[in-house]
Formats: C-alpha cells, structure tokens, sequence
C-alpha cells in the first residue's frame, strides 16, 4: 500500500497540470455553492421576498404595549398561537378595538402570494428651485410591510429616513428603507456622531446635514445602545432631544421621533435593561416635557421585550445578546406607522411636500 501511494505521488506531483487542475476545480466548486450570504446583505440592489409578518412578537403570553404619552397610544398585545390566530388591541384616544383574525399555515402562504405587488409613490423636485433636493427614493424594490394595520403604511415608509447606529442601520440592511434614506452605521453614538459622514448624493456630509439634504419629512432616530457606557441618563436624553430639534429648526415640516433604546438579552454582556430603561424613561420625561408635536417618543423597547422577564424577545434576538433580527423592523414599522396615525402626521407630510408639487 505504501509503494502505491508513493508511486501516485510521484506520478502526480511530476505532472504540473493535474495540481492546477485540482486547485481551479475547487475554487469553482466553492463559488458556485457559495449562498452569497454578504451580498445578499448589501443594501444597495438588493432583493427581498415581501413576506407578511405576524403583528405580535411575543406568542406565549397576552401584553399590551405602551407607544407613547399625551394624547394616544397604540398598543401591540400578543397571541396565545402564533399558528393558530393573534390579537390586536389598538388604544386610540376616543375608543379601544379588539379583533381576532384566524391564521393558519396555508392563509399565510396564500397571504404571501397575494401581496407581491407594491406601490410606488415619486415626487421629484421643483426644477425651479435652485435648492431643490433629490428625487424622493421609491420603494418598490425593498420589503413592505404587509399586514400592517395603518392604512398610510406604504405612506410612511416611502419617506421614511432613519439615523443612528448599527441596530438603525438594520433597517436598509433588511431591506425595509433605500440606501438613499439610511443615515446610520455601526459604531455610531451621540457621543462621536461628528466623526461619521454620509454621502446620499450631494457629497460628504454630517448625519444632520444628510437629514436637511434629503429634506425628510419623517425622521426616525434609533441610537443610544453606544452611549449607554460613557454618559448618564439625562445627559443622553438632552443630547438626543437636541440633535431631534436641529432637525425640526432646518426641515420646518418634518417629524421627528425618537426611538427607544431596544432591550437586550437577559444573559447579555454588555449593559441591563434596568439601566437601558433608565435611559429611556429620561428620553420619554424630555420629550413629554417640551410638548413639542412634531417630536414624539417611540417606546421600540416594548415592543421587542418579553413581557415576562422584560428582557429582549427570545425570537426577536439577533444571537449576540444585543441586535435584533431582521423581521423584528416588521413589528417595529407596524406598531410607528399606528402611533403616526394618532398624531395625524400624514397631513404634515402632506404640507411638506405640497411644495414639490
């Protein structure tokens, strides 16, 4: 048996071509069983399947979340089967509605079939207007919420703009915004946010600046999980309250919400959810106290915790104990584009881009 495997060596080795052969085979073979999952990943061109998401995240036990103070709040309660049917409760300032829908295997499927046409809303702008800003980013070709409740879903999400850090960036990485409406990236806080720039197609910018550049009329901020090391809760709350109001002092018309801090896994090695909701609750005091109806708190924290433990969800968890999965902006854009709904903030879009018109 040696003399064989010696002499098939030899033969082998003394003929350049069979190695280089045996090399170029198996780069080929792993190219082409590669699943390409980092392209796929990339959220410029990217294609997603639009599928419908379950409303309720957690699917043990009935919760109802709170979505903001003041004048209404929406609320996402959880089914007893995430096979068999779910409940939505939607708290309004006038009336309480509760409806159970049925949901078997073969109604998703048949769901998912019957929502693979999306619109598209275009607003170009005014040729007139030597500051006139870029082309608004159809969404057509990016995950649309189906199954969301707000008739104004498809609405909002078009004109959606999200900034902040790795868990906001999450948004166009799943597919949920354009890569011309994402002012997010990992690593980013309140604390180093001068040191990021974004380039949306008017060069190299600051996030503010790439915000008034778009001229969004919705705003979507989601960052805090960075800074929760290094500052207190007030200090964040000021911090983050004052980049929201830059924003309505340069885009006169938009909205600006501000996202909680989303929770994170019980066992996680970073920080608490005692501490995170410290954070938020300074979040949520700040803007209750300015009153201000163009920028609202988001309680995202509620809506992906368990209400058992208050911990992040378990199938809502990302595997590192602090991101989050990509169907969890599912549930997230379910439950904004509601809470948008209460505070009517369709007709201020509708005035901010009245003037494109």
């Amino acid at each position: 048996m040696k003399k064989i495997f010696s002499e098939f060596v030899r033969h082998f080795f003394s003929n350049p071509i069979l190695p280089l052969l045996v090399i170029v085979s198996s780069v080929l073979a792993m190219f082409f069983t590669s699943d390409g999952q980092s392209e796929r990943l990339k959220s410029n061109g990217v294609e997603y399947v639009r599928t419908s998401t379950p409303i309720s995240v957690i699917s043990d036990s009935e919760s109802t979340t709170s979505l903001a103070s003041a004048s209404a709040s929406t609320s996402t309660a959880a089914s007893q089967s995430s096979t068999t049917a779910f409940t939505l409760t939607v708290v309004s300032a006038t009336a309480t509605t509760t409806t159970e829908v049925p949901r078997t295997e073969a109604e998703k499927a048949a769901e998912e079939d019957s929502n693979t046409e999306g619109s598209t809303t275009e607003t170009t702008s005014s040729e007139d207007n030597p500051d006139s800003r870029p082309e608004r980013v159809p969404v057509s070709d990016y995950k649309v919420y189906v199954g969301a409740d707000s008739s104004n879903s498809s609405y909002y999400q078009e004109r959606l703009t999200i900034l902040g850090d790795s868990i906001a960036y999450g948004f166009n990485a799943y597919g949920y915004i354009p890569y011309e409406h994402n002012i997010a990236k990992e690593s980013m806080a309140l604390w180093n946010m001068n040191k990021y720039t974004f380039d949306l197609g008017g060069g190299s910018m600051g996030a503010v600046d790439a915000a008034v550049y778009l001229d969004s009329p919705l705003i979507y901020i989601s960052i805090g999980m960075n800074d929760i090391l290094g500052t207190t809760p007030e200090s964040y709350a000021n911090q983050i309250y004052g980049i929201a109001q830059q924003l309505v002092d340069r885009i006169p018309d938009t909205t600006v919400v501000i996202g909680a801090i989303t929770p994170v896994s019980a066992n996680n090695y970073y920080t608490t959810n005692d501490t995170i909701n410290n954070f938020n609750n300074a979040a949520r005091s700040t803007v209750d106290s300015y009153g201000s109806s163009q920028i609202l708190f988001f309680d995202a924290n509620a809506i992906l915790k368990d209400p058992n433990t208050g911990a992040l969800a378990s199938n809502v968890s990302g595997g590192d104990g602090l991101h989050i999965t990509g169907s969890s902006y599912g549930y997230l854009l379910n439950a904004l584009f509601n809470m948008l709904d209460n505070y009517d903030v369709k007709t201020r879009i509708e005035t901010h881009d009245s003037k494109y018109e």
